[in-house]
Order: structure tokens, then sequence, then C-alpha cells
């Protein structure tokens, strides 16, 4: 670990923050020196923010009152100087003084999305029962642990489609037959396997070579990827547009995770798709649910507050009952937790953290979320070689084949 990075690691918001993502904030750390009697100025408004490492500040408060910081201070562990601190009139060197200075925007980042939620943690707040948020949670809680919910079932296809890839006697003609079964199924499997990342020199207008050229288990994976939109749906009105905008959510995730897979070495493309989009699987019967509850309907914030907390376990819940592999319920559970680190090379769970942070740029909900490049799982997608540069370059390059997979996963 750097000078930087170990100096780095004490200070708030970053104390506590994964060992990679330390390392990499240390490289964007910058040293400042400043003589005495100098006015400590931020570079530009906006810019950055420092942290005081070695002499004494004086500072001057706009109510006209003063006080000293010396390095070494629990006080100097936090921000000294953000881009125009509200409260603070001038500050001033009393002797050498050097800073330590971070980008703002960075800062701000850990603040909004580690340090909030670390301090809640920390101080055990309990959830109180006269509050009606809380009530409501601990009534859904409740409901998951007694196994009250009533689980949406796997669609009949996919679930003929996993038998007869697991069956060792089937052929690419036996899960043809069954596929064509449903005609817009058929055809979009067959437009999937003529797409670039699937196609061969000849074009294939059969469901059986589709199935042959894509394989028994992409072919499972797609098909399920093509029949969850399905299950999006309710008889409330009012719930509606929750269940449209959570599908929407989910195609743009899996869409993403689809490229960033191809960059990940053990990583497969339309296993990645399928985690996209079942990392929102289990919001379905909550939603319903919600329905019931009249506060829930009228504050659609605190609705999606309820249902972000919940859906990982629910979700899990479900991939039980239709009895995936433990690791695709790993995915669900874990696909929330930004800051999630393990020392192993990236998984599913990685590649969707990382597909959501990126689904959320330009959203207000990013405001409470960690820029990409601060998530553990980032330095871990394609093979660590991603910077943010790099990553939105390739993003952005593959929005035409982003959309194309977005209107494959709506039927479009």
């Amino acid at each position: 670990m750097s000078t930087l990075a170990a100096q780095i690691r004490h200070l708030i918001p970053l104390r506590g923050l994964p060992e990679p993502v330390i390392d990499y904030i240390s490289r964007q750390a910058w040293l400042e020196c400043t003589g005495p009697g100098e006015d400590l100025q931020a570079p530009e408004a906006g810019e950055a923010t420092g942290y005081l490492l070695k002499g004494r500040v004086s500072l001057r408060l706009e109510d006209g009152s003063t006080r000293t910081l010396e390095a070494g201070s629990v006080a100097t562990g936090s921000p000294l100087l953000n881009p125009g601190p509200p409260g603070v009139a001038e500050a001033r060197c009393e002797g050498s003084v050097e800073l330590l200075r971070l980008p703002r925007d960075l800062v701000e980042s850990i603040y909004a999305s580690w340090w909030n939620n670390r301090q809640r943690s920390d101080t055990g707040i309990e959830l109180k029962e006269d509050d009606l948020e809380d009530r409501i949670y601990m009534e859904f809680y409740q409901q998951i642990q007694a196994g009250d919910y009533e689980l949406p079932s796997m669609p009949d296809i996919a679930v003929k489609i996993g038998s007869a890839v697991e069956n060792p006697n089937s052929s690419s003609e036996d899960l043809a037959r069954i596929i064509s079964a449903d005609p817009p199924l058929a055809a979009r499997l067959v437009r999937t396997a003529n797409s670039p990342a699937f196609g061969g020199e000849s074009r294939i207008i059969h469901c059986r070579d589709a199935v042959t050229r894509l394989g028994h288990g992409n072919t499972r994976n797609l098909v399920t990827s093509f029949v969850l939109k399905n299950l999006f749906t309710t008889d409330s009105p009012l719930i509606r547009q929750h269940m449209l905008q959570l599908w929407r959510h989910s195609r743009r995730v899996a869409a993403i995770a689809y490229v960033l897979a191809r960059l990940s070495p053990g990583l497969v493309a339309d296993q990645a798709m399928l985690s996209g989009l079942l990392q929102n699987i289990g919001a379905i019967p909550l939603f319903c649910a919600a329905a019931k509850y009249t506060e829930l309907l009228e504050d659609p914030e605190k609705l999606d507050r309820l249902v972000d907390a919940l859906k990982p376990e629910v979700g899990a819940l479900i991939l039980r009952n239709w009895n995936f592999p433990q690791s695709a319920i790993d995915t669900v559970l874990q696909g929330d937790k930004w800051f999630r680190h393990t020392a192993q090379a990236a998984d599913y769970g990685d590649l969707v953290i990382v597909a959501q942070l990126f689904s959320y740029i330009g959203t207000r909900k990013m405001q409470r979320l960690p820029a990409p490049d601060l998530s553990p799982a980032f330095h871990k997608i394609a093979a660590g070689k991603l910077n943010p540069l790099l990553s939105m370059s390739i993003i952005n390059e593959a929005e035409t084949e982003i959309h194309a997979i977005e209107e494959l996963l709506e039927g479009g």
C-alpha cells in the first residue's frame, strides 16, 4: 500500500472502504504545500477538497468568531476546505502547511453512498413501531419469513426447455419443437442467432438451426430471458407503472451486463443478460402485495425504498423455488451491495453491480449511489483494465447494441 493510501484510509468519509477502492482513490490524490500567512483557497469552485496533514490553520468564520486547527487533531480527519465552505470566511496558514487534495465529486459520492449508510449501520438504529414506514417494513419482512407471499412461477416454456436441456438424450430438434409452439418466441431466437454476437457466415431461418448455433445452454438462458417480461404484470393500475419502470430498468441492466461480460474472461454474455434480468425478480410479489397499502400507493418514494430493501431476499426465495443454482441466488442477494469485495475473479454478482450503477447514470437515484469506479467490482470487470473514461466510451460505443438487446427482450 502506498504512503498516500495509508494516510487516506483513516480519513472521513473514506474510513473503512475496501482496500482496492482506497488504492484507486490514492491515485487521484495530490499533496499541496503552502507557506506561512498564505490564504488557503480551493483550486476551483467545485473541483477539490482538502485535508490538513501538517501545520496549523486559523479559520475566521462568517459570524466573526475564529478557531485554530492543528494537524493530527480529530477535526482534521474530515475535509478542511471544500470549495466555498459554508460558514468559513477565511482560512490562513500559521507556518508551513501541507494539504492532501482529492476531487470533491469523489468525496461527495462516498459521503452519499458509503459513509452515511455505514454510520446508520454502526449506530444500530432500531425500527420504531410507531413509524408507519418501519411498521409496514416489519409486516412485509414477517410475511417473507412466514412464507406468506405468493411467489411467481417460472413460465411453463422455460420449465420445459430447462428439463429438455437437463436430459442428455435431448436433441436440438427436441428443443426447437418446444420453442416453436410459441412462434413469436421462435422468431426472436432465430433473430438472436443471426445477430453479430452469435451469427456465422450463413444466415439461418429455422428454429432448429438457431438452437444448434446457440447451443443448448445458451438457448435455455435466452428463452428464460425472453419470457420473464410476462411476470412483470399486475391487476392494479396504480402499481402497473412501477412494474413497467422495473422491467425497463431490468432490460437496461441486462443489456449492459451482456456487453460488459464479453470483455470479462470467464463470464458468458447470455448468462450475464439473464443475471441482469433476475436482479429485480423479487420486487414483483412485493409490488403486488403493496397494492393493499394506501399509504404506499400515495408515496412512491417510500414504496421504492421498501421494495429495494426487501427484494434481494424475496428474489432469492423465488430462485430457490425455481431450482436455480446457488451462484444465481448469490448474485440476486449481492447485486445491490455496491461496495461488495471478494478476492475471487469477477463473477456475475460483480457484473450486475457495475451494470446497475451504469444504468443509473443521469438519474436522480444516482445521487445516493457511488460512481461506478468507486465500487470494488468495477476494478475486476474486464480483467481490471477499466477506467472511467474507457468504460463510458465502451458503453457509449455499444449503445446501438444495448438498444438492440433491449428491443429483443421487449419482443419488438
